[in-house]
C-alpha cells in the first residue's frame, strides 16, 4: 500500500520506519527488535500477524525505490504520523523510537541521519542521536 493518505497510524509508521530500516540496504535483526518494541509502546492493542504484515507489504514498497523516492516517500508519511500523535507524544515518545531504531545496528549511516534530519523537519521535533 502506497497511499499514505489511506493508511492507518501503524501503517504509516511501519512504512516510515522501513524507509529508516531500509536506507543503509538491509533490514538486520536488531533494527526488526526496534520496530517492534516501538509497535508495542505506540500501539499497545496491536495485532502481531496484522504488523508482520504490514511489515512485509512496506519492505515490497519500499525496496522498489531509489534513496530519493525514499526519503520523499517518509515526507508524505510524516503528515499522517503527526495528525494521529499529539505534539508531546511525537517528541516524547515517537522521536526516542526513531532513535533507537537508527542505532538499532550499531551504526548510523548518513542517509539514516538525512532521513531523521527531514522527519525532524516534517514533524517538528529533535530526535538526539548518539555520537
Amino acid at each position: 500500500m502506497d497511499n499514505v493518505q489511506e493508511m492507518t497510524p501503524l501503517e504509516a509508521v511501519t512504512h516510515l520506519f522501513t524507509c529508516l530500516i531500509l536506507s543503509d540496504g538491509r533490514m538486520d535483526f536488531e533494527e526488526r527488535e526496534a520496530w517492534a518494541d516501538a509497535l508495542t509502546e505506540l500501539f499497545p492493542d496491536h495485532s502481531e500477524g496484522r504488523a508482520v504484515d504490514c511489515l512485509h507489504d512496506a519492505s515490497r514498497t519500499i525496496l522498489m525505490m531509489d534513496s530519493f523516492g525514499r526519503r520523499n516517500y517518509a515526507i508524505r508519511l510524516c503528515s499522517n504520523i503527526k495528525d494521529h500523535f499529539s505534539e508531546e507524544n511525537l517528541q516524547n515518545k515517537f522521536g526516542p523510537k526513531v532513535a533507537s531504531l537508527v542505532e538499532a545496528d550499531g551504526m548510523v549511516f548518513s542517509s539514516e541521519k538525512e532521513m531523521v534530519e527531514d522527519i525532524e523537519k516534517e514533524l517538528g521535533i529533535s530526535i538526539r542521536l548518539k555520537d
